[in-house]
């Protein structure tokens, strides 16, 4: 399909896109942003048209874009206003509406839909939404259907719940509408602020469409994903997850930041399959089909957790009920190393993000030996975990007493795999005596030599070593869901091990490839590291993807919008007011939303929200139900901590 010049889905590249946040009835502030985003390079652009007024602009933004030879397609925003699309559609080349309020007004009632009563709405929406599939039929504009978790129908909430299966069905009403009119330019989203709400929703429509012959492009995003490292990691979380999927047309990302700040996040995102894309155009092979040695054996639609038992490691737990432990990599540098763990430590203490683990590559047999006999002094208050480089590997017999001393071994097998097969006997033997105690393997496979796996397990079971756990030493998210499948009927825990080289490279490499394998269930142990980059990074990193995985709460989860021409307030001095003043209050969930359209819904499962309300004016909300309307904008962050304090789930900061 065809959005202006832009194409989206079949042999198009991923687009990106963004919004604007200025109030689209000022002509200057509209041009300004959109400029800038299609300077900085966003395919698409969206602003709102909440009203009449704003509708009526659109020709004096369309005039001064084409003075200033501005090529990049306009999409307006509608929600609750049918005739305000039907303004919109003569002036922009695609209108987004939401199904859950295009001709609804939500009132959260609870109403017991007989078949009749829930066929006689779908003939009243059919009413409202057709002369505008069919006056964007005859212009050839192109629509997006767009759900959104916060904003679902009451119909649909009676009928399906808050559920990814109501999600689905919500823009399936509307596809069918559209279809029956032989109108097809449709690009389906559905977004939500939760990831894992948003990666179900999406893989249950694609399945939807497989079913009904239906192959629309998709366009991906986390709504309220939030701002700064948090809202990058949730984006790349729900983005790059589905993308691994090899789904996703189009995407946008979501920050609470100024948009022009979307567009290099979003850029990274779908750098790797645009590359992957444009090479297969060229290659014998295509590289987008890649092999797969396993059949799916999850549930894609919901969360389980993969099960493993437990082990341990030195007092560490790990598997079966216990939580995703986290490792932490340090570089290894002689006796001053301990001082560094400590004090990690002593520091995590005051946020509750303290390592479970830690881990050290080692290269040298003088590290190896110093690192040997910290151990056996008690230097280090934390199971230790090492890695000999390739070299010292081979020598491994020659180092055994220090060896012995160590409570997890990461081992390569692939290396001797390759060797004689007297080699490998060798290897086996000496770790059946080395997994005992509370000592434990970590067996470590490249992506390449996945395979394997099946041979170690084989070997690890005639040998009754029962102390192991597994990982893939460079593998993407395809490699992990190969190695879960291979472990399936074998419950050893899973290490997510992934490097970057720098810092930005880990966060979102790490993002997708672990926060999507947590989403599908899988990992027991969380371990990220990048060059030599400081431990107290990667520490955090590793808390902050636990954290929107929403598997382990260690600071406020904020949920928050990321602002548009609707926000009658502030948004980002706002948010950053509230995250002073509640940033230390551990678990906590507050929503800050710049108006009523995903509010009351995407804040769901907060137990705080701040809504705008008006010009000046806001709602606090504590879960669902409103509790203080209409406060003044000046007082309403002291009035949240009043709210807070009031429900007993305040503390001061220490």
């Amino acid at each position: 399909m065809k959005v202006g010049d832009v194409g989206i889905g079949g042999k198009n590249p991923i687009r990106v896109q963004s919004m604007i946040t200025s109030n689209t009835r000022d002509t200057d502030a509209s041009i300004q942003q959109i400029s800038d985003l299609e300077k900085a390079g966003s395919e698409i652009v969206r602003l709102t048209v909440p009203s009449q007024a704003d509708a009526d602009n659109l020709p004096n933004i369309r005039k001064r874009m084409k003075e200033l030879g501005l090529k990049v397609p306009l999409v307006a925003d509608i929600h609750f206003t049918p005739q305000v699309a039907l303004k919109c559609v003569e002036w922009v080349e695609k209108v987004r509406i939401n199904p859950g309020n295009f001709a609804d007004k939500k009132k959260f009632e609870i109403i017991e839909y007989t078949d009749k009563d829930y066929n006689e709405e779908l003939e009243r929406i059919e009413e409202v939404f057709t002369p505008l599939v069919l006056r964007a039929k005859e212009l050839g504009v192109a629509m997006r259907i767009g759900t959104n978790h916060g904003s679902l129908s009451d119909r649909i909430m009676n009928r399906f719940g808050d559920t990814p299966l109501g999600m689905v069905e919500s823009a399936l009403e509307f596809i069918r509408i559209a279809e029956k009119n032989s109108y097809r330019d449709i690009v389906v989203s559905m977004k939500a602020s939760n990831p894992q709400v948003m990666i179900q929703a999406y893989r249950m429509l694609v399945a939807r469409f497989y079913d009904l012959g239906m192959d629309y492009p998709l366009h991906l995003g986390v709504t309220e994903a939030g701002d700064g490292k948090d809202g990058r990691i949730k984006s790349a979380i729900g983005i790059g997850s589905l993308l691994e999927d090899g789904l996703g047309d189009t995407i946008r990302v979501s920050l609470t930041e100024d948009a022009i700040h979307e567009i290099p996040v979003a850029k990274e995102l779908v750098q790797k399959y645009n590359d992957l894309y444009f090479h297969s155009l060229t290659a014998k092979e295509n590289p987008m089909i890649r092999e797969s040695i396993y059949t799916e054996f999850r549930d894609p639609y919901q969360y389980a957790r993969f099960y493993s038992k437990e082990i341990a490691v030195g007092e560490t737990k790990i598997g079966d009920t216990n939580p995703v432990r986290i490792e932490s990599c340090f570089p290894f540098f002689g006796e001053g190393t301990s001082e560094e763990v400590l004090h990690l430590i002593q520091r995590g203490n005051k946020s509750g993000r303290v390592p479970e683990l830690i881990h050290f590559n080692i290269d040298s047999e003088l590290d190896l030996l110093t690192l040997g006999t910290m151990v056996r002094r008690g230097s280090f208050p934390l199971p230790v975990s090492f890695a000999l480089s390739e070299d010292l590997m081979y020598q491994y017999e020659t180092f055994a007493e220090d060896l012995y001393r160590f409570q997890k071994w990461v081992i390569s097998p692939s290396l001797f795999l390759k060797e004689s097969e007297e080699s490998w006997d060798d290897l086996l033997q000496f770790v059946t005596r080395y997994a005992k105690d509370k000592r434990s393997v970590e067996w470590t496979f490249p992506s390449s030599n996945i395979e394997h796996v099946s041979i170690v397990l084989k070997e690890c079971k005639k040998r009754k070593i029962e102390n192991i756990l597994f990982s893939t030493s460079d593998g993407d998210l395809l490699t992990i869901r190969k190695l879960a499948f291979l472990l399936r009927e074998s419950d050893y825990p899973i290490v997510l091990n992934v490097s970057g080289k720098n810092k930005d490279q880990l966060m979102y490499d790490a993002s997708i490839q672990a926060g999507g394998s947590l989403l599908d269930g899988i990992g027991d142990v969380l371990r990220l590291s990048f060059g030599d980059g400081e431990a107290e990074e990667c520490l955090h990193l590793n808390f902050d993807i636990l954290q929107a995985t929403r598997l382990r709460l260690t600071k406020t989860e904020y949920i928050s919008c990321p602002s548009c021409g609707r926000t009658m307030f502030d948004l980002q001095t706002t948010t950053a007011k509230i995250k002073e003043k509640t940033g230390h209050l551990k678990g906590v969930k507050i929503a800050v939303m710049g108006c009523i359209v995903n509010g009351p819904g995407e804040m769901a499962d907060a137990d705080f929200g701040y809504v705008g309300a008006g010009i000046g004016k806001v709602h606090l909300y504590k879960g669902k139900e409103i509790v203080k309307k209409g406060v003044s904008e000046t007082e309403a962050p002291d009035l949240l901590i009043e709210l807070i304090r009031e429900n007993g789930m305040w503390n001061d900061p220490e």
